[in-house]
């Protein structure tokens, strides 16, 4: 719901070509692609603001051939996190992406840039960076309780009776008779 109330704010906004929801295995995106170049400046002012930094990403893997470097590359050229060190700051030039709340991408068959955001602190830069109000999400409502048992109005269920005794078994062959026993002489 959330995400077609963004999808629909932004849209039709001056300067955005196209919006759309990516998901991913690691976690949902939501994707802008501009049709004019992003200030920089003001998108780094407001990262900073927040308490993130913005640093740039894969400077090496940019600079391969077009065919070698879309293999390596998948077009990010910055990176906006929160604690970057030297050491993340420096491995990031090389390709390795640290944990951020947004993505600034080149488009690798045009020239237009895309501003992914990995959560819900990216989407409120991003509303930021659009002079746009920024509305956060409706609390997930609970889950309602489930109802107690009714209780079951049975009828009274009367003690139950013993079993009538067992009756002995007659046995299968009358005993021989005395008489058939006795033997004739002849």
């Amino acid at each position: 719901m959330e995400l077609e109330r963004r999808l629909n704010e932004l849209r039709f906004i001056p300067g955005i070509e196209k919006v759309e929801h990516v998901p991913y295995e690691t976690g949902d995106q939501f994707w802008v692609r501009f049709n004019q170049r992003i200030d920089l400046g003001k998108l780094d002012e407001i990262a900073k603001k927040h308490g993130y930094a913005m640093t740039k990403f894969a400077s090496v893997p940019s600079r391969l051939p077009r065919g070698l470097g879309e293999l390596l590359w998948d077009g990010v050229t910055h990176v906006i996190a929160k604690r970057m060190s030297g050491w993340s700051r420096f491995t990031s030039r090389f390709g390795f992406e640290p944990d951020g709340i947004a993505k600034l991408a080149t488009d690798l068959h045009g020239s237009n840039q895309i501003f992914m955001a990995t959560n819900e602190e990216g989407i409120q830069l991003l509303y930021e960076y659009l002079d746009l109000k920024y509305v956060p999400p409706s609390p997930p409502t609970p889950a309602a309780k489930p109802a107690p048992p009714a209780k079951a109005t049975t009828p009274p269920v009367a003690p139950a009776s013993k079993p009538p005794a067992p009756q002995p078994i007659p046995p299968a062959t009358p005993p021989p008779s005395p008489q058939a026993n006795v033997q004739t002489g002849t």
